[in-house]
């Protein structure tokens, strides 16, 4: 039932999947990872830009998420934003949406308390970026700590005293793992699959109330043009 406004609702879902798989990819070793070890081997640094893919696809992950539960309430509820549209709808529909709203709201609520749609408030309305981080405990006792907007180095060397053996010296790459990045202390990677499973049972719990109170009845769906407040 009312197919084509859960598809919207649905695609976003795909989208925030598709995100989270390519921060996991983000770390992965380039194709011919047996070519890319053995440069590594000979001391050959590749940068294989995790940073430049990871962040700003965690960043979209964060926004996709988050956008779920008001769709929903645009589509099968009440949206604020949207008075003038609403009160155009008929008057059985509004009441439905209404009704829809009010049993939709306590779910709604502890999706929106959740540690990430925190994270996403900050990145979209704050400092332009979540509070995620990674730290990496390098090959010769140095702490590497970066986050969106402080990049890690690409690799380190051994630190030497003598300069005359600089030469001997050969860079090492600097490459994380999932375990390494955290937000607010916990694993970044665990929280943003908890979180995706926190938008499927909300996107559950929407169509079982829609299928309560909306059943088989019309709804409109939303204009796709400007909308201004009332």
């Amino acid at each position: 039932m009312h197919k084509e406004l859960w598809a919207g609702v649905e695609l976003k879902l795909q989208y925030a999947k598709f995100h989270l798989q390519q921060m996991e990819r983000s770390l992965n070793p380039p194709e011919g990872a047996a070519t890319y070890s053995a440069l590594q081997a000979m001391g050959t640094i590749i940068d294989i830009g995790w940073q430049r893919s990871l962040w700003p696809h965690f960043d979209a992950f964060l926004s996709t998420a988050r956008s779920i539960p008001e769709i929903i309430q645009c589509c099968f509820g009440k949206d604020d934003y949207m008075k003038p549209w609403f009160k155009s709808l008929p008057d059985s529909e509004q009441t439905r949406r209404k009704e829809f709203r009010k049993q939709f709201e306590t779910d709604y609520t502890k999706f929106r308390e959740l540690p990430l749609g925190t994270a996403r408030h900050i990145s979209e309305h704050r400092t332009g970026f979540a509070p995620a981080k990674v730290t990496i405990n390098g090959r010769f006792g140095v702490i590497h700590t970066g986050n969106p907007v402080k990049p890690l180095p690409i690799s380190e060397t051994r630190p030497i005293d003598d300069p005359n053996l600089a030469w001997m010296v050969k860079p090492v790459a600097v490459l994380p793992t999932q375990d390494d990045f955290d937000i607010e202390g916990q694993s970044l990677f665990s929280v943003c699959q908890n979180y995706l499973e926190s938008v499927r049972a909300l996107i559950d719990k929407a169509r079982s109330i829609s299928h309560q109170i909306h059943g088989t009845e019309s709804l409109t769906s939303p204009p796709d043009g400007p909308i201004f407040p009332a």
